[in-house]
């Protein structure tokens, strides 16, 4: 998580949340209102919970790695750091933070994995979105996926059929350890409204 990936995702997120169009000057398509169930001021509050989560963890001394994921307010943090106090230390320190509904702390204590673990997790994220785009049954855009020592966390504001279904593709992709889900089901008054849309 750096601060450039940030200032990316910025000037990014008018595209992954514009109206149906086709952008003919540059050549790009932009992605319609679809694309997130979350408003564009919840998109931008969640990234900055993770720039700030980011901050907070640069200043705790010790070896670690570490990944803060922000969804509708609903904070997930993995990775691996040297002592439960640590851990808590971290779990706190999001916890307070503005706009922060809840955390799940999914921090293991020990070594951090290796750089091929990393890109194996890496490998896995890919594969369960690419498996989510060619089933066609719940759209990738609604689901975030994060691996971490081949676990894998789905998150997501989602219909109860769209959440199975998600859970479903992603229990069968190589070398997935467990399948943690984290999604935020909407009413089924919404549901039945939803499926009629989609």
């Amino acid at each position: 998580m750096t601060i450039s990936r940030y200032i990316f995702v910025f000037f990014l997120l008018p595209l992954l949340t514009a109206c149906p169009a086709a952008i003919i000057g540059s050549g790009a398509v932009a992605i319609d209102t679809t694309a997130d169930r979350r408003t564009h001021g919840i998109i931008l509050e969640d990234s900055n919970i993770e720039l700030k989560a980011f901050s907070l963890i640069q200043k705790i001394e010790g070896e670690m790695h570490t990944n803060v994921t922000s969804y509708n307010g609903h904070v997930l943090i993995v990775g691996q750091v040297p002592t439960q106090a640590i851990k808590i230390k971290i779990g706190d320190s999001i916890k307070a933070l503005a706009n922060v509904k809840s955390i799940t702390n999914e921090l293991t204590i020990g070594p951090a994995i290796s750089m091929s673990g990393r890109a194996q997790d890496t490998l896995i994220t890919s594969n369960v979105k690419a498996r989510l785009f060619k089933e066609n049954k719940v759209s990738p855009f609604f689901v975030k996926v994060v691996t971490e020592n081949k676990n894998v966390y789905l998150m997501g504001i989602l219909t109860e059929n769209e959440a199975k279904e998600a859970e479903a593709i992603a229990k069968n992709i190589s070398q997935v350890n467990q399948v943690i889900k984290l999604f935020e089901i909407l009413p089924r008054k919404i549901n039945h409204g939803l499926s009629k849309c989609l």
